[in-house]
């Protein structure tokens, strides 16, 4: 098959990347309500740091009122910052989600419309027999017409199984090429909100609605924390 096939799937997926980084960092990380939400979860994550470098009040053999007061107090606030940190992760991380699921949704439709075009079609031969677990995506779709020969196919394709068709190429460009565009071009999640759906749960919004729902939010955590 061609070269120009396979340039052309790995060209198609660079620049839908491209594109789709652009509309994004156009839209929605070049506006000032993300900016702010940036800037609230820097002010955040400051006010989180002073609070824990705090020290904590001592508790004493002889605890008085005063002092039980003073650790619940504490106790308290570094509860507070924690929440109004996580929420405010929570907010940045909604905004990099609605991009995500945008890409995926295009990427999708290309898959389908590429797919369509080179269906039952060998768009690269491998140098060597893959194992079976590959060839299962390195051979879908494709279709040998009745007759087909090896010898009169390729001198290099000693195996049907040596076959590639359009799946496994589009998997690689999305591991390789979407990756690498998208490391350059797209713009990457602040630290502490790169966690996408689990900086929504960690939020006081989405603990409070798997308590509503009769998850253990508390069995949760520590679970996350072993892991």
């Amino acid at each position: 098959m061609p070269v120009q096939d396979i340039l052309y799937v790995v060209s198609t997926v660079a620049v839908t990347q491209a594109l789709c980084d652009l509309v994004a960092h156009h839209f929605v990380f070049s506006t000032e309500s993300y900016e702010d939400k940036v800037s609230t979860l820097e002010r955040m994550r400051s006010k989180r740091d002073k609070a824990l470098a705090q020290p904590a009040p001592q508790e004493s053999a002889k605890q008085s009122k005063s002092n039980a007061k003073a650790i619940d107090k504490h106790v308290k606030k570094l509860q507070r910052v924690e929440e109004d940190f996580s929420l405010a992760a929570s907010n940045v991380a909604t905004k990099h989600t609605g991009p995500k699921m945008l890409n995926s949704l295009v990427f999708f439709i290309l898959y389908k419309i590429l797919n369509t075009e080179y269906q039952g079609k060998v768009l690269a031969i491998m140098p060597i027999e893959p194992w079976g677990i590959v060839r299962r995506f390195s051979m879908r779709g494709i279709q040998f017409e009745e007759g087909f020969a090896i010898d009169t196919a390729s001198r290099r394709l000693q195996s049907v199984n040596q076959a590639c068709g359009f799946l496994f190429i589009y998997l690689l460009c999305n591991m390789s090429v979407k990756f690498m565009v998208n490391q350059i071009i797209g713009k990457k999640a602040p630290k502490d909100a790169d966690k996408g759906l689990l900086n929504m749960v960690d939020d006081p919004r989405g603990q409070r609605i798997l308590q509503e729902l009769g998850v253990d939010t508390n069995e949760i955590n520590e679970i996350r924390k072993n892991l």
